[in-house]
């Protein structure tokens, strides 16, 4: 052997000296890749609603605090959203006596007489209704309806159980329910379906969990949903 060659003890020793470097160095990378997106996940959701309540504040502040900052001469932050706040509170509070509520039937009337103002006041007062009224019940029952075809079930939700619009000949003796089923992943489309009571199954999920199945393309996953032997059929919504 000659001299100049190195021995093979130290050949093996570097190699093994370089696995566990490239070993330890994967696992690092391996490590802070886990970490970046373990922080995009926490991180993402809280600056996007930081976000959003910024320029909330910035619209609502900006809706009166001109014109009031005008009036007075210098810029106070947080003054306009505290009027808009104030102004809210004083419209309520007008609305709730007979006279107010006079008032403001009259005032919804001339609305409603207008060609052109009468469809957009309308359309934005039913979404308005939907978002702030007392009837949320109607839109929290999340249901599994058999569409398009059969055995593939999608999530939807009962928006009516005494539907009137479909009152046809077609459907006499036949109690039918309105299901909006919403699109992946983006829940605020979708289509509206008219489907037989007997036809839909109740599961125990609620909005919030039906949502973030939606949202996520089922990525988020909830509580199990109980497996039911039978038919759809067997299966009503409860009163």
């Amino acid at each position: 052997m000659n001299q100049n060659d190195p021995h093979p003890f130290d050949n093996d020793r570097w190699r093994q000296v370089a696995g566990l470097a490239f070993d330890a160095l994967e696992a690092l990378i391996n490590r802070v890749r886990t970490f970046f997106i373990t922080g995009v996940i926490l991180l993402v959701p809280a600056v996007v609603t930081l976000f959003i309540i910024f320029q909330l504040f910035l619209f609502a502040d900006g809706f009166l605090g001109e014109s009031i900052s005008r009036a007075m001469g210098y810029r106070m932050p947080g003054l306009g959203l505290i009027v808009t706040f104030l102004l809210f509170v004083v419209a309520g509070a007008v609305g709730q006596n007979v006279l107010g509520k006079r008032l403001w039937r009259w005032f919804e009337y001339s609305l409603e007489n207008l060609p052109v103002v009468r469809s957009l006041y309308v359309g934005i007062k039913q979404v308005s209704d939907v978002l702030f009224q007392q009837r949320k019940s109607e839109f929290r029952r999340v249901v599994l309806v058999e569409y398009p075809r059969r055995d593939l079930w999608m999530i939807g939700f009962v928006t009516s159980e005494q539907a009137t619009w479909y009152a046809t000949a077609h459907f006499t003796g036949r109690q039918m329910v309105s299901v909006f089923i919403p699109t992946t992943p983006n829940p605020t489309s979708g289509f509206l379906i008219l489907v037989d009571r007997t036809q839909v199954i109740d599961t125990p999920l609620g909005i919030e969990e039906a949502m973030k199945l939606v949202i996520s393309g089922g990525l988020v996953q909830t509580t199990p949903i109980p497996h039911h032997a039978g038919t759809p059929d067997e299966f009503t919504i409860p009163h």
